[in-house]
């Protein structure tokens, strides 16, 4: 008999773990959590009142559940080993951003489920929510984008981003605790990126290992160019507060400015006088438009394992949001020179 919905085990049920099994469980079911922390699993339980049971080790999940799916919500630097285990026991994946620290993992994590035919996808929202959508969009008014940027200088203090993520090899360093998404918002309107230059300023917050600022300048493949600035330890601001961006293409431009519980678009072609406006708002205390991004990419990546149908995301944006990340890195520490994408050429045909 075919089931009626595909079974998630979730692993990792953090912070961010309980917020995704609602979105989970409402195109699939949830029967199983894996957490190492006891606290962790106890706080799912009381926030998503599941009556699923909980296990403190990976292994014994896949040996003793029977699902169909797992959701990485947990550490950046856990996702290869359990996506690969996840592959080798015939399971699909979904991963949470930032899909891992570096290229060559996630590489690791492709390979394993392609061997396994099993489906792979990396959760990267922001494309999806519907003022980011929107300005995808209003390029075919605008013409192609010519030169795009964002700004993040915000206080990452209230989010307490310590433990692994304060280490650069287990998150990613700074662009995973903040740029992650827009730079894979920036690649969905601008396609892939050709080159990178980064400088880093000098540390702050004495708890991470690595600069909590730094500037990156993008040359993508068509020809436009990005410039993305981040800060952590910014405290006039909250994340929520600057999500926002600038984009000038060949026929006019676009203005994103974010709050906390709205947002507002503004576009002009060119030849016009007068400006367009769009203002989005919050539902809830949710930031704006993430329970449509979340309703989209959950729902297509199930309709890609029962259906076949061609899903909003795969591994590919999760992949090349990595090498970004890496090769700011790479070039901060070469005093801002260029490097040249792709990474790892030699890993691109397997």
């Amino acid at each position: 008999m075919r089931r009626q919905k595909l079974r998630f085990a979730m692993i990792g049920t953090g912070n961010f773990g309980p917020f995704l099994a609602q979105y989970i469980n409402g195109v699939a079911e949830v029967v199983a959590i894996c957490d190492p922390s006891p606290e962790a699993r106890t706080r799912f339980h009381q926030i998503t009142r599941l009556k699923v049971p909980d296990y403190d080790s990976s292994d014994r999940l896949f040996a003793e559940v029977d699902f169909d799916a797992v959701a990485l919500a947990g550490p950046n630097h856990t996702h290869k080993s359990l996506t690969i285990a996840a592959a080798q026991a015939g399971k699909h994946v979904f991963c949470e951003k930032t899909m891992a620290p570096n290229v060559p993992d996630c590489w690791e994590m492709v390979r394993a489920c392609e061997a396994a035919n099993v489906r792979l996808m990396v959760g990267h929202k922001r494309r999806l929510r519907p003022p980011w959508a929107r300005m995808i969009e209003l390029r075919e008014d605008l013409g192609s984008v010519v030169a795009i940027s964002t700004v993040l200088y915000f206080d990452a203090r209230p989010d307490n981003l310590r433990g692994w993520w304060a280490r650069e090899a287990d998150s990613g360093g700074v662009l995973t605790l903040g740029g992650v998404h827009e730079i894979d918002w920036m690649r969905a309107m601008c396609d892939d990126v050709e080159a990178v230059s980064a400088v880093s300023g000098p540390p702050i917050d004495p708890n991470y290992d690595f600069s909590d600022s730094i500037h990156v300048m993008l040359r993508f493949r068509n020809g436009a160019i990005g410039l993305l600035g981040v800060s952590l330890s910014y405290p006039l601001l909250r994340y929520r507060q600057v999500y926002g961006a600038e984009v000038m293409c060949r026929q006019g431009g676009m203005h994103l400015q974010t709050f906390m519980h709205h947002a507002e678009l503004s576009w002009r072609l060119l030849s016009e006088s007068e400006t367009h406006q769009q203002r989005f708002e919050a539902k809830g205390e949710d930031p704006v438009g993430s329970e449509v991004a979340f309703r989209k990419e959950v729902g297509d990546f199930v309709r890609w394992v029962t259906e076949g149908t061609a899903p909003c995301l795969t591994w590919r944006e999760g992949l090349r949001c990595v090498e970004v990340i890496e090769a700011a890195r790479r070039s901060a520490k070469k005093n801002g020179s260029w490097i040249q994408l792709p990474l790892y050429p030699e890993l691109e045909t397997g």
